[in-house]
């Protein structure tokens, strides 16, 4: 297993609890300006626990849910249980194991940055159809509401590895490289979310950069958070101000 894949191992159950979705205006944009469709096949690409492939599944006529760790797939068999259009696979972006010219489109929701890009360029140009196109996602913190600023400073403070919020999908450089003669569009969507206490630290821990119970940091980083937590919170839930922002382009 990837070393970026077993990350996950730990974090799955907070992951599936307390991860958030991805807003109804990002799978409008989808069918109405990239074509996604009825007949669409889609490989998702680090599927994690099948958030986003769940999503797709509802609007396109297959998705292949493809994911390296062993427990994110087991989750989001559970997950997906009572989508028959999904389909789990072991797989990885720079081995999908998928057969050539077999999807339209590929997604990959929180995931890109921890690709090799020529590898994972490579297999997406063996395994998309002609036109076809991949499409990237995050859900990224704002962190310049009251808010927003603390906990981005606690998590900085506590989280040594941490990139930055979506793993630090605002660099240009990776999409000019990645995507067909540098050519992309950039596409964001609101997706705000209220968090009470418990689902804030669920969140917190579901990444990938987050001490875990056991690790010397773990208990600070929690009481740090419900300290921050108790400073902004109104009738018990905080504002965490979120866009999904959207990258799509041919490779």
């Amino acid at each position: 297993m990837p070393d970026n894949a077993a990350r996950f191992s730990s974090r799955v159950a907070d992951y599936v609890k307390y991860r958030p979705s991805y807003p109804a205006s990002f799978l409008r944009y989808l069918a109405a300006e990239v074509g996604f469709g009825p007949e669409s096949v889609v490989a998702d690409i680090g599927a994690g626990t099948g958030i986003l492939s769940r999503l797709l599944a509802g609007q396109v006529k297959k998705v292949f849910a493809v994911e390296p760790n062993a427990e994110m797939r087991l989750a989001a068999r559970e997950y997906c249980k009572n989508v028959p259009n999904i389909e789990i696979i072991d797989g990885a972006a720079e081995a999908t194991g998928l057969p050539d010219s077999s999807v339209d489109f590929i997604t990959a929701a929180q995931a890109f940055h921890w690709f090799r890009l020529d590898e994972a360029r490579r297999d997406f140009r063996r395994i998309l159809r002609p036109g076809g196109k991949v499409v990237l996602v995050w859900n990224v913190r704002d962190v310049t509401t009251p808010f927003g600023a603390e906990y981005e400073s606690l998590v900085r403070q506590h989280c040594l590895e941490y990139l930055g919020s979506g793993g630090g999908s605002g660099e240009t450089l990776p999409y000019r490289l990645f995507f067909k003669d540098g050519r992309y569009q950039h596409r964001d969507f609101p997706n705000d979310r209220l968090l009470d206490l418990e689902t804030l630290i669920g969140y917190s821990l579901s990444t990938s950069y987050a001490p875990v119970k056991g690790d010397e940091g773990y208990p600070a980083f929690i009481q740090d958070l419900a300290d921050v937590f108790n400073r902004f919170a109104q009738d018990g839930t905080v504002l965490l101000s979120t866009t999904a922002q959207s990258y799509v382009g041919e490779v």
